[in-house]
């Protein structure tokens, strides 16, 4: 059965475009005639004719006029492309940096994708809308693909390189720069909602975005944010958008209420966007050496807390300010804002210790590993880039990540610290940078991270905060040696670590619905009745959680299957604004915002979080939890939980990660 060709300008008038599409037209049109058996054979003939097709002027428009016909011909077939609704866009990187196959069949199924969202194909697994949903997602993350680049690495892989960047282009050029936009201003605003302390990946998608708003594009809300956002990392007003060394010198020329202008605009900038400007930097280091302390509050954005904090303990301010920030290190503003404002300072052990950290000179090695690691190339000194670091922990201890690493653990640990043991982080963060090495105690033994050698990591992905830089290599080895030592008792070994890696503010009741020997479920309904009655409100009596809590949840993907399990803390259990009693947790993971199937969605935003949080209702959060730590003197009424409750949540837990698990019930006589 012969197909009308799809008739793409410029074919005529270049030989080699016209060659080059009669060449995938014909293997397109063999593979559509091919048994199963033997699609397997003519499928690279059709990969390399795209591959060629796509590097030329012209080929993805020809390509993509082919784009209903790649389904029935049996493109597909067999592979994880065949389902569009299951590919995540997350992890479209890789095949379109892949092997040329990999690259081939990605650029296919992208172009279908377009097809169906553009309404010019259908598919019964996907509508226009998840269709668009997918590529302008898809965008977000590999816009960088698109931009030349002379590493070695591209030069070797040119030809693939060139045909991917061709492809995003025409990808781009066909859904509408302001759509891109629109999608990464909302991927970055979703992201700093958050409070990161690392904020690369934003600064990266915001250069994306300033390029895109180089196009002649109609103005619209989220132009109009985009601008905002980018202003905000290169300065918010002109004079901090100008030269970073001229900055302070023309500040200083301003009138009186100009100078107070400049500092406002700084500051609520900050408070508004979590972004700092170079120059906000340089500023507030002159401002450190002569300003007043007025200047100092608004620049800072600080609230009455903040300003308060800053009269008691400003000596201790400016020395942080002329050691910590810099124009590199900037973004260490909103750390220090936040500390002051959330009244840090007044916790007796933090001002000696942040004193101490001031004089501090760490060892050449880790001063050195964390200047190579910063990513500028002239860095400041060691001992200024872990204050900075210390400053944005302490300032926002929700934003500690664990990055690309398997340590939720010990990113959970610092996050903990900074917000119950602060002055005892301090004292680690001295022992890693002075010392070389940290140590715990277990169960009264003392642990040198020194002496060990064995740990969770084999290859440590450095994309971190300067705190986790220093500290999650040693709290990686003690974890795992505490591991070791309780290895045969036949029990969930959180029950002993957690209390003594995080802290004595973890509570000594333990529960767990997974038998450790077998795998199975045990008494999850006593599991539940008991999380119910330590947490909920309305079955404790109204306690309230005093410190954060330690637990454990069941990593699923977005179609409910296990993925693993993972450390959060439970941060308080609370009423959202629409009287939907929620659980609002830490999730040390890179991205609070998760789909983990059968309907569970977590939420950063717009259910009463506070940045950095997550939270799930109540039952739906019960549905992936496995692990908790409790109070037993404020436990409520098991009992008073009723069946429906626990039945409507172990469904869902049947239906999802526990689906192939044994089952065991505890009966009550």
């Amino acid at each position: 059965m012969m197909h009308q060709r799809f008739q793409g300008q410029g074919v005529d008038d270049n030989p080699e475009l016209a060659r080059a599409v009669e060449q995938f037209e014909h293997a397109l049109d063999t593979l559509a005639t091919v048994s199963d058996f033997a699609r397997a054979g003519h499928l690279p003939r059709l990969f390399n004719a795209t591959t060629r097709l796509l590097r030329l002027p012209g080929g993805a428009e020809h390509l993509h006029g082919h784009a209903g016909r790649f389904d029935s011909a049996g493109v597909f077939a067999g592979s994880d492309w065949d389902h569009p609704a299951r590919l995540q866009p997350e992890l479209s990187r890789g095949s379109l940096t892949g092997t040329p196959e990999a690259i081939a069949v990605e650029s296919l199924s992208r172009l279908r994708m377009l097809a169906i969202a553009e309404g010019t194909h259908e598919h019964p697994e996907m509508d226009a809308a998840a269709a668009r949903d997918f590529l302008e997602r898809s965008l977000v993350h590999n816009l960088d693909l698109m931009l030349v680049d002379h590493s070695e690495a591209a030069r070797a892989a040119g030809a693939q390189r060139e045909a991917v960047r061709n492809l995003l282009a025409f990808e781009l050029d066909r859904l509408g720069g302001s759509r891109v936009i629109q999608a990464l201003v909302g991927e970055a605003d979703r992201i700093l909602e958050q409070r990161p302390i690392d904020i690369a990946p934003v600064r990266h998608l915001l250069i994306q975005v300033e390029r895109l708003l180089e196009r002649d594009l109609p103005d619209s809300d989220a132009v109009e944010r985009a601008r905002f956002l980018v202003s905000a990392c290169r300065g918010p007003t002109e004079l901090s958008a100008g030269k970073v060394d001229d900055y302070v010198v023309a500040f200083q020329a301003l009138s009186t209420e100009r100078r107070e202008e400049e500092l406002v605009a700084l500051g609520e900038t900050m408070n508004a966007t979590g972004l700092v400007c170079p120059a906000h930097g340089a500023l507030l280091r002159h401002l450190a050496e002569s300003g007043s302390e007025r200047d100092l509050a608004l620049a800072m954005g600080l609230d009455n807390v903040g300003a308060d904090s800053l009269d008691a303990f400003e000596d201790l301010s400016r020395a942080l300010i002329l050691e910590a920030v810099w124009p590199e290190t900037a973004q260490c503003i909103e750390g220090l804002s936040n500390l002051l404002d959330r009244g840090m300072l007044f916790f007796p052990p933090v001002p000696h210790a942040l004193w101490r950290l001031t004089r501090l000179d760490p060892l050449p090695d880790v001063s050195e590993h964390l200047r190579e690691e910063f990513g500028h190339d002239n860095p400041p000194s060691g001992r200024s880039l872990l204050l900075a670091g210390v400053i944005s922990v302490l300032g926002l201890p929700l934003g500690v990540s664990q990055g690309n690493n398997p340590t939720c653990q010990s990113a959970r640990a610092i996050s903990l610290w900074a917000q119950c043991d602060p002055g005892f982080l301090l004292e680690l963060v001295t022992w890693a940078a002075r010392d070389g090495e940290i140590d715990l105690h277990f169960e009264g033994d003392l642990i040198r991270s020194s002496e060990l050698t064995e740990g969770l990591i084999d290859d440590f992905h450095t994309e971190l905060d300067i705190v986790s830089l220093l500290l999650v290599p040693h709290l990686d080895k003690i974890y795992w040696e505490m591991g070791r030592r309780i290895a045969g008792r036949g029990e969930d070994g959180h029950r002993w670590i957690n209390p003594e890696f995080h802290g004595w503010w973890v509570h000594r009741g333990f529960a767990t619905t997974i038998e450790y020997a077998t795998g199975a479920v045990i008494d999850f309904a006593g599991f539940i009745r008991r999380f119910h009655a330590a947490y909920h409100p309305y079955y404790n009596d109204g306690a309230e959680l005093i410190y954060p809590q330690p637990a454990g949840i069941v990593a699923t993907d977005p179609f409910g299957q296990f993925v693993g399990w993972h450390a959060i803390a439970i941060q308080r259990v609370a009423l959202d604004p629409e009287g939907v009693m929620r659980v609002y947790f830490y999730n040390p993971n890179n991205e609070g915002r998760q789909d983990w199937g059968n309907g569970i969605v977590t939420s950063t935003r717009g259910n009463g979080e506070i940045p950095g949080e997550s939270s799930l209702p109540f039952e739906h959060f019960c549905a992936r939890l496995y692990v908790f730590h409790y109070n037993e003197r404020d436990l409520g009424d098991p009992l008073a939980v009723s069946d429906d409750i626990v039945g409507a949540i172990a469904d869902a837990v049947r239906d999802s990660w526990a689906a192939d698990k044994a089952w065991h019930e505890v009966v009550l006589s």
